[in-house]
């Protein structure tokens, strides 16, 4: 199997690394049926990117054979953010959707043990019809068939229809929030539109939450069962633009 290293991989902080450790040991208690998950967020730059990199790096930690797989074809910066490197032409996801390349090409070992990735190497203008089509579902099944977990990490909810259109193929998603800064309207917006699809909402995630104060903001999603757990930023881990 080919192999892409990711160079660029953060070294989080205690306090966020527990978090993001309590998050994985949640998600397990979904059920062993839970293996494909869904991380997306209502806006761009809520620190969904960062989640689903750490959350997906935590799972292959503990010995879980786990996929990343960017589902972002607009404007994936996976590439960048996380500092590609590999000794031949790195091939995507989409070209498999395109029927240019085979499942297995697409599908890249990286230096994160237990750890694999269907990387986006070019952006697609319109992938909905990639999405909803046969190959998609074909994709899915195979990586249900060859890997314990599947991260998936998505566009924003508020951005564009893809989020929703990958959500069917999913065990159910991850919401994430900016704390204090999202609008509670539009994250209830998009949880209406997630219970649409007919899939769990696993979780949802404050981001940039201050350790010992919490967020009153969103804390009736707590009591309705759909926090999972808080996920802290700082200064030194700033999302990049696209997140």
């Amino acid at each position: 199997m080919k192999k892409i290293d990711l160079t660029k991989i953060p070294e989080l902080p205690f306090q966020m690394s527990e978090a993001i450790n309590q998050l994985r040991i949640n998600l397990s208690f979904c059920g062993a049926g839970t293996k494909a998950i869904m991380v997306t967020s209502s806006l761009p730059n809520e620190g969904k990117s960062t989640l689903a990199v750490q959350l997906w790096k935590a799972m292959a930690q503990v010995g879980s054979k786990v996929v990343l797989i960017d589902a972002d074809f607009r404007k994936s910066e996976f590439r960048y953010a996380l500092g590609f490197r590999c000794n031949e032409k790195i091939v995507g996801g989409a070209y498999y959707l395109n029927g240019k390349a085979s499942i297995e090409d697409v599908i890249y070992e990286t230096n994160i043990e237990n750890g694999y990735i269907i990387p986006v190497v070019s952006t697609v203008a319109n992938p909905s019809m990639m999405l909803e089509s046969e190959k998609f579902s074909r994709l899915m099944e195979y990586c249900r068939q060859n890997f314990d977990y599947m991260i998936l990490d998505t566009p924003p909810l508020g951005a564009v229809a893809d989020a929703l259109q990958i959500a069917t193929q999913t065990d159910g998603s991850v919401l994430v929030i900016r704390s204090g800064q999202t609008p509670r309207k539009i994250v209830q917006d998009n949880i209406q539109l997630l219970q649409r699809t007919q899939t769990p909402l696993l979780g949802v995630v404050l981001n940039g939450v201050e350790p010992g104060k919490g967020s009153g903001y969103y804390r009736r999603y707590y009591r309705d069962g759909y926090y999972a757990n808080a996920y802290y930023s700082s200064d030194n881990h700033k999302k990049k633009k696209g997140e």
